[in-house]
């Protein structure tokens, strides 16, 4: 009995202010217990955080005595008659005291209207990864070397000595390398001065002037000589060369510039900058619309249109180019994507279609223009191609290769990658060989790999499934070796198009280019090597022959 006493004054002493104050203090909202089912806690949440940045307001109340009693900063002040009776039981002290639920509501509606929408995320302050593909290349090492030293050679029936210094620079994302022949003729006791006649001149000496690495950094730039260039996927510019003399280098542009985040860019070429011509141009706009997104293999996918044109009209030689005079031009639409992507594996996928237009070319061929039918007349043709590339790399750059194997169907009057490394040797001919061109599929595979970096190998071959005059082949090697064994470096390469025969492919005429330096190092500042070139060249009287360059020397050559 006496635990039913003690428990029934406690629950009564317990609800019965409680039940008190509820009523009192939600007499317009029964359900108020129950709001959390259908309050915006969004609301809530930036209403919560704005009032924790508001300085607190706690109330000043004049006691009986007259003086007030202050809690915290005295914002405003209350008297104890303007306290609810029906609260004054419940509220023992001016500090527990709740202002009624009603002024509450008030209150949080009129903060409320006041709440700023947070700003919504913009596309351009998005973190977006960018999007690497075979074409980024596989990198190199090292920030610069200096070679240089005495040499001998002999350039026709005249010989010479002198120095060539070749310095080259990395710092950062830019590059620089010189070639400087200074040579002195033992039989007509001059300074060859060739090197600065015709086209840009003294610009010869430079190499080439860099910013960025194509693919991986959004601006790419380079000026001078261009080597294994290609545009877009390659359907039309692919291993493409400006330079094929070693005097009359010529200065060039290449670049790719990508913005917005990758979501747009355009790349593109031009040969020479040779004021008397309009040599080959090229432009590629191109966009990875879908790149802002966050799906891996869609995020890549990057659609490009390419456009080019050659009306080379330089002269060389007192000749200029027949074919290029009313311009030969090309269209191509092409498109590839990432289909993987881990730290050890790539493989991308791209299409090419790509047409060639030709004007006023003879037909039956130059060759053949005594013959009382020859006439000029236009041809155009165009092909399509599918691949795939495969890279590799090994942790730590230890082993990098990439494969590349496209598929190629064309039709007559048309050639696949066309502008090349031998495009530049002979124009006429290059296009010429368009005329016959047939109808024909064929496979164009690829393969380069490097190891720790010293030691990198590449070559490909183009053949058609049936090689033919009117359906050539063309095979490409490349080597470069740096200070393997701290003793031997070799940087070569080699291409042979119009190839009827693959017996024939490194037997060196007209349809060849070859390029290769040799160096021994004697320590880790004298080295003793050979420089060694064969290009055909257009003589003054026209024709073109094979100039051949054997030049050993002895000199400085420093890795930094």
């Amino acid at each position: 009995m006496r635990n039913y006493l003690f428990i029934s004054t406690f629950l009564f002493a317990f609800f019965i202010p409680a039940i008190s104050f509820s009523q009192d203090s939600n007499a317009d909202d029964p359900y108020s217990d129950y709001s959390y089912l259908w309050e915006d806690t969004k609301k809530k949440k930036k209403k919560d955080r704005k009032k924790k940045e508001e300085p607190t307001q706690t109330p000043v109340v004049e006691n009986p005595a007259g003086d007030s009693t202050s809690i915290g900063e005295p914002e405003y002040r209350i008297g104890l008659d303007s306290i609810p009776q029906d609260n004054v039981d419940v509220v023992e002290d001016a500090a527990e005291y709740t202002p009624p639920a009603d002024s509450i509501v008030e209150e949080e509606v009129a903060e409320e209207e006041f709440v700023e929408e947070e700003p919504k995320e913009k596309w351009s302050d998005r973190e977006i990864e960018p999007v690497s593909d075979f074409r980024a290349g596989m990198g190199s090492g090292g920030s610069g070397s200096f070679t240089g030293g005495v040499t001998y050679t002999q350039i026709g029936s005249n010989a010479y000595v002198g120095v060539v210094l070749s310095p080259e620079f990395r710092i950062g994302k830019v590059g620089v390398g010189l070639s400087v022949p200074i040579l002195y003729g033992l039989d007509d006791q001059k300074v060859r001065t060739e090197i600065f006649k015709g086209g840009v001149g003294p610009l010869r000496l430079v190499r080439y002037v860099r910013y960025g690495a194509q693919k991986t950094d959004p601006v790419y730039v380079k000026v001078g000589e261009l080597g294994g260039t290609m545009i877009g996927f390659g359907g039309l510019i692919n291993n493409y060369s400006n330079t094929t003399s070693y005097e009359k280098r010529k200065v060039g542009l290449h670049y790719d510039l990508n913005i917005m985040k990758g979501l747009i860019g355009i790349e593109g070429l031009y040969s020479d900058f040779d004021p008397a011509s309009l040599n080959l141009f090229a432009i590629r706009p191109y966009s990875r619309p879908l790149i802002w997104t966050t799906i891996p293999v869609v995020r890549t996918f990057e659609i490009g249109t390419t456009f080019i044109k050659d009306k080379d009209q330089t002269v060389r030689n007192g000749e200029t180019y027949t074919y290029t005079k009313d311009g030969v031009g090309a269209f191509g639409i092409d498109m590839g994507v990432v289909v993987l992507s881990i730290p050890f594996i790539q493989i991308d996928l791209f299409a090419n279609y790509s047409k060639l237009n030709i004007k006023d070319v003879a037909w039956p061929p130059l060759s053949t223009s005594g013959d009382p039918g020859y006439q000029f007349m236009d041809k155009a043709g165009s092909g399509i191609s599918a691949g795939t590339n495969f890279r590799f790399h090994f942790i730590a750059d230890i082993l990098s290769t990439d494969i590349r194997i496209e598929r190629l169907n064309y039709t007559d009057n048309y050639l696949p990658q066309f502008f090349d490394a031998i495009y530049e040797l002979n124009k006429d001919a290059k296009i010429g060989s368009l005329i016959d061109a047939k109808k024909i599929s064929g496979t164009y595979g690829s393969l380069t790999g490097h190891i720790l970096q010293t030691v990198q190998l590449g070559g490909s071959l183009l053949i058609p499934d049936n090689i033919t005059d009117e359906t050539p082949a063309t095979v490409r090697v490349s080597a470069d070796v740096e200070r393997l064994a701290d003793k031997f470096s070799m940087h070569a390469s080699y291409i042979k198009g119009d190839l009827t025969d693959l017996g024939d492919a490194f037997t060196f005429d007209s349809r060849s280019l070859a390029k290769v330096r040799f160096i021994y190092h004697m320590n880790k500042f004298l080295a003793t090597g050979v420089d060694y070139y064969y290009y055909w060249e257009q003589r003054e009287n026209g024709e073109y022959k094979a100039t051949k360059y054997v030049m050993p020397y002895f000199g400085v050559s420093i890795q930094f």
